[in-house]
């Protein structure tokens, strides 16, 4: 048993050990680009400190301090070239400006002419809330406003990622944060790093604290072109050559910053590995049964985590549908009631219908109009004049408003009329405005109803006055709402 144990780590460390050659040699066309170039131009846009900003022209943060190690391992002359936006930097690639881009945030869509590499930085993200807000949890957000920085990725995928926040995008973070303080957003969304980074050199946004910790976050890679397999490999394996005194260079500075994704073991110490598989083949076969154990055990604590979430989420869920079942009930009985009033209208009160085009300054009446006049279709012709003369002399201004073309709002009176035989009849009138092009142009379409025997069967007769038939105009009216 022993002797075969000793076997297998012999033979995982001859793989290991040629592997590892394998990754960490040039191939010849790599080390042709490398003949052939001295610098290595890199394209980049600014983002919050401390992943990437500059200073006096000079570039500052994470993202420049790898690109330094990087061409320092590659044995190239960096020059670090500024562009306004993505856009133009894209571009820039295209004409072969640059070399690369330096900082691809690897979560946001991109286009099938770019290569990414693996990222070099993972920055966790979070909710940043004031106070009591952040220990209320993330249902406490719903429906209300949520900070971003304007252009980045948290600006398009928090609709799809949160639906229930709404978003309010600020030109940097110093506003975006702002507006937390002042209370016109409720949380702000971004990564850790930069956040934390700007309290402690700010020293202000007194308050603002992490609200909850989300599981996503910005990967940062580096870009090229598809056409260029070749810089893609030499780019990646140069990443892959950063030892652990190069990481603790990159990371002395930026102490209150998440830990880099996790990277692939150096040659020295997959060497030393080897040394002590050889020497100590039992403890292996100990390691691989506890980092099997231990898997195991992260697995199941993701798993677990994942209930926990569905099961938060399904409870979310349920309140939801309750709120839709109270409000769909609630509507039920509107509905019911609007109803009732409609038939109450139809069926009691006399109806007719009229029309008003300020073009042609004519009114276009039904039968039901004339009929409830008292006047004779051909003998009388309703021309806005005309049909004030049939009104009562205290009721003509406010029928003036039905005729006036610069008055679109919706309308609602009542008013007496003079029939034909000397008597008066009391109509309720509702009319609204209606567009029928682009110019703007349109007509009043209007409903009355007779209601001067709602009126008496209710004690007011005809001398009521307008404030009384008001009232009950709106009354009547909450069926046209």
């Amino acid at each position: 048993m022993l002797h075969r144990s000793l076997g297998l780590c012999l033979l995982g460390l001859v793989l290991t050990t040629q592997a590892v050659a394998q990754v960490s040699r040039f191939s010849l066309a790599e080390k042709r680009w490398l003949d052939d170039h001295r610098h290595l131009n890199i394209g980049v846009v600014e983002i919050t400190p401390p992943i990437l900003y500059f200073e006096s022209s000079q570039p500052k943060g994470l993202v420049a301090d790898y690109l330094r190690a990087l061409a320092r391992e590659l044995g190239l002359q960096l020059n670090l070239i500024h562009y306004p936006d993505q856009p133009t930097l894209l571009q820039a690639l295209r004409e072969r400006e640059v070399d690369l881009i330096g900082a691809a945030i690897h979560t946001s869509p991109s286009s099938n002419e770019l290569h990414f590499s693996r990222p070099y930085l993972n920055l966790p993200a979070a909710l940043f809330a004031m106070g009591r807000m952040a220990d209320s949890g993330l249902t406490a957000l719903d429906g209300l406003e949520v900070s971003v920085v304007a252009g980045g990725v948290w600006e398009e995928g928090l609709p799809h990622l949160l639906p229930t926040l709404n978003i309010m995008a600020f030109n940097n973070l110093e506003q975006a944060l702002q507006a937390v303080v002042d209370d016109r957003a409720q949380a702000f969304l971004g990564n850790v790093a930069s956040v934390d980074h700007l309290i402690d050199t700010s020293g202000h946004y007194a308050g603002l604290r992490e609200m909850m910790r989300l599981d996503l976050t910005v990967d940062v890679a580096l870009a090229t072109l598809s056409s260029e397999p070749v810089l893609l490999s030499l780019l990646q394996k140069g990443l892959d050559r950063l030892g652990e005194e190069d990481m603790r260079d990159i990371w002395f500075n930026w102490q209150g910053v998440e830990a880099p994704v996790e990277r692939d073991s150096t040659i020295l110490s997959v060497v030393m590995w080897g040394l002590l598989l050889v020497l100590w083949s039992a403890i292996l076969v100990w390691g691989v049964r506890g980092q099997s154990n231990k898997k195991l055990r992260h697995h199941r604590f993701k798993t677990r985590r994942s209930i926990k979430r569905l099961r938060r989420r399904e409870n979310l869920l349920k309140q939801k549908l309750m709120a839709l079942k109270q409000k769909t009930k609630r509507y039920r009985y509107r509905t019911k009631e609007l109803r009732n009033q409609i038939d109450f209208m139809n069926h009691v009160l006399p109806t007719a219908s009229w029309s008003w085009d300020p073009t042609v300054n004519t009114c276009r009446w039904d039968d039901a109009m004339f009929d409830m006049t008292g006047l004779e279709r051909g003998i009388f012709t309703p021309l806005p004049e005309a049909v004030l003369n049939l009104m009562d002399q205290q009721d003509r201004n406010k029928v003036a408003k039905l005729f006036d073309d610069e008055f679109r709002d919706e309308i609602r009176i009542t008013y007496r009329i003079l029939l034909p035989d000397g008597s008066e009849k009391r109509l309720l009138d509702y009319s609204h405005y209606v567009i029928d092009g682009e110019d703007d142009s349109g007509k009043r379409v209007g409903i009355c109803w007779d209601v001067d025997d709602y009126f008496n069967q209710t004690g007011q007769h005809q001398a009521s006055t307008d404030e009384n038939a008001s009232s009950v105009a709106e009354k009547l009216g909450q069926v046209t709402e």
